[in-house]
């Protein structure tokens, strides 16, 4: 077992089983070989394009190209479908040109990928994460949404919702921006960008950015560290622990099915 030595906000939001699979059963090398889906390389593809385009002045042309780079030597898991892959590749240059006309005033010449730590309250290990955009007085976290695959209609074509940009922030992403807006002290906002739309959330119109609501959201991840932490006190030995805590196999997607088989042997009394 290699030793943590920190937290991230990603790992402090994952289920408690699969956050002790991830990060005390698998090394550091398996859990960078698991495959994620075509949603998460639509993200990352989206990101990067509207990142370079906003910090060093890439040309939008030039980071479309680079996008669908990244976007097509992505190794999806087996079962991901092809026409969901096409589907998403062409959504990438509006949804970067969306992202960049939403935020290249307030985010022009921001620097990416700052990497933040903090300590909290009775927690061992420091949080460690990397914040999208950050200016001199304000950052920003980058969500992107894509449609899901609807049924199949009369004429053989797939149907596909329209990607939903929410209405409020989504609170795991509200907990993330609280441990960037400790470590920082800036301003947070939290931006939503899909090939149809982008909404930025900030202090000014949206109370749950508000210092009060973010203090909640850094208890709760506070709480979640510190449970993370007691279960170490039991054990560090993972055989040990599967018998603390449920698997929960049934859910949808948190189970990489790479190692689906393995965690179950694990949690075999």
């Amino acid at each position: 077992m290699e030793k943590l030595d920190h937290y991230s906000p990603s790992q402090l939001l994952k289920p408690m089983a699969i956050w002790m699979f991830n990060y005390v059963y698998l090394s550091k090398q398996q859990r960078r070989a698991m495959k994620v889906g075509y949603n998460a390389a639509f993200g990352t593809a989206v990101h990067g394009g509207i990142q370079t385009t906003l910090t060093i002045g890439t040309a939008l042309d030039e980071a479309i190209e680079s996008a669908y780079l990244s976007y097509d030597f992505h190794e999806a898991p087996e079962g991901e479908p092809e026409e969901k892959r096409d589907k998403f590749r062409e959504l990438i240059p509006e949804a970067i040109e969306n992202g960049v006309d939403l935020l290249a005033e307030r985010f022009g010449g921001a620097e990416e990928e700052r990497r933040v730590e903090v300590s909290l309250e009775g927690i061992d290990l420091p949080v460690m994460g990397y914040i999208d955009l950050c200016a001199s007085d304000a950052f920003c976290e980058v969500k992107t949404k894509a449609p899901r695959m609807g049924a199949v209609k009369k004429d053989g074509t797939r149907g596909w919702t329209k990607a939903a940009i929410p209405a409020k922030p989504q609170f795991e992403h509200l907990c993330q921006v609280s441990i960037y807006q400790k470590a920082t002290g800036l301003e947070p906002s939290l931006a939503y960008v899909s090939a149809t739309g982008a909404t930025l959330f900030t202090p000014d119109n949206c109370e749950e950015l508000q210092p009060e609501y973010l203090a909640y959201c850094l208890e709760e991840m506070r709480g979640r560290a510190l449970r993370r932490q007691n279960l170490m006190k039991v054990s560090d030995d993972p055989k040990v622990l599967a018998g603390l805590v449920d698997p929960d196999f049934q859910h949808p997607f948190y189970w990489d099915e790479e190692f689906k088989e393995e965690a179950r042997e694990l949690w075999k009394a």
